[in-house]
């Protein structure tokens, strides 16, 4: 079998299999010779690959820019460094590295050398002698977290609203526009070009009937999340990068989720956004350590979860699916992000897998809240269970590129 992407048609190739739109309409019958408008037409019905007569062609290596030997070995180091523990094994991580290639070897054309952290110390982050495991759990940690942050009691009743099958649209509304600073914040979020509505929109309750109660609930969960962990110390990993990265496995979930049609997608954003809500706890607690352990994991190109389990006996998911349970958050959300490293033992694998190839996606399409910690490891048969081709990868990630850029500072700011 040949499939190709449509970028890479040529004419005189020969169609194999019947080519139909996402809609299910025939575009191109099998046998049909290709020429240059075929190819129009397929790109403008959204046609990701083709499968064509013939031998599987050679993987051709990406265009590059021209740039000195010196800048494209450094960068070449630098995506052995960062594919070290997910490989290249499968065509799926094949065109992640394709794109990340393109992605990294275009900033050092345009911006120079410098923009390519420095790996070369990386032998001398870790110590493992000074890395000992901690006496710490879960519960433990649970009882702390009040000392640590300040929590918005407007939360509480935001999630009421969103778990309550009674909840009206005014009802909403009326939680929401208790707390100015939050609705300021959403109304910001609703009318940035994320949504592209044609008209402003300048009430909550407007709001609420454009968009649904359930969409906006969920993102006054995700921005009063953010707001709750606001006074974390930035030692140890930079907040603005932490949640950027954050908003962009929120991206890539939702759009991985509206790749398999699901009919509501999204919870899936804020499932992203709060995938690594338990790492933000652990820093909050021990900060030092836990600059040590990411030293560790970036340095011996080890898993953060491995690393996690070998020194507190749990992983940050873990802890963050123990803290959102405790924030009374749905439980379809709490089981997602507890086995997103580990996705076909959970409860749901969809939406598991959706967010775990989320999660590797926001790391390889460079959001990671490290540029060097190595990109998480992909478990394939999470991707297999999705059926999506690795051919969707291209034209998804442009999408999620420009509607991370559009959202990011709207919940960051």
């Amino acid at each position: 079998m040949t499939l190709l992407r449509v970028d890479k048609l040529k004419e005189g190739m020969v169609v194999k299999v019947d080519v139909v739109a996402p809609s299910g309409r025939l575009l191109l019958p099998v046998g049909t010779n290709l020429e240059d408008k075929h190819v129009r037409l397929l790109k403008s019905w959204g046609v990701v690959e083709v499968e064509i007569e013939g031998e599987p062609q050679p993987e051709s290596l990406p265009k590059l820019p021209p740039m000195p030997k010196e800048a494209m070995t450094k960068g070449a180091s630098y995506l052995d460094h960062l594919y070290s523990l997910c490989g290249r094994g499968s065509p799926v991580l094949r065109e992640m590295f394709r794109i990340s290639t393109v992605r990294i070897m275009a900033l050092i054309a345009e911006k120079g050398i410098s923009v390519v952290p420095d790996i070369s110390h990386m032998d001398d982050l870790d110590d493992p002698s000074r890395i000992k495991s901690l006496d710490l759990s879960i519960s433990q940690l649970l009882g702390k977290q009040n000392k640590l942050f300040s929590f918005s009691e407007t939360y509480r009743q935001i999630v009421e609203v969103l778990r309550s099958p009674r909840s009206s649209s005014a009802h909403i509304a009326q939680v929401v526009e208790k707390d100015t600073s939050l609705s300021a914040k959403l109304l910001r979020i609703v009318n940035s070009a994320y949504y592209g509505f044609p008209s402003k929109i300048g009430s909550i309750q407007r709001a609420v009937t454009v968009l649904g109660g359930r969409e906006l609930t969920t993102l006054a969960i995700g921005v009063t999340a953010i707001r709750y962990f606001s006074g974390l110390s930035q030692n140890v990993i930079d907040m603005d990068r932490f949640w950027r990265n954050s908003v962009a496995c929120g991206v890539f979930a939702r759009l991985l989720a509206g790749e398999k049609h699901l009919l509501s997608d999204s919870h899936f954003f804020l499932s992203g956004l709060l995938r690594d809500i338990g790492l933000l706890l652990l820093l909050g607690e021990c900060p030092d350590f836990m600059g040590k352990l990411l030293d560790r994991a970036s340095s011996r190109k080890m898993s953060l979860p491995v690393c996690e389990r070998e020194a507190f006996g749990f992983s940050h998911s873990f802890l963050g699916a123990a803290l959102l349970s405790e924030w009374q958050v749905p439980p379809y959300l709490i089981s997602t992000i507890k086995y997103k490293d580990n996705p076909l033992a959970s409860d749901d694998v969809s939406e598991s897998s959706i967010l775990h190839v989320a999660d590797v996606l926001s790391f390889a399409m460079g959001y990671g809240w490290s540029p060097i910690i190595p990109i998480p490891s992909l478990d394939q048969d999470a991707w297999d269970h999705l059926e999506l081709s690795h051919n969707v990868l291209d034209t998804l990630t442009a999408r999620a590129n420009r509607q991370i850029s559009e959202i990011v500072g709207s919940f960051i700011d």
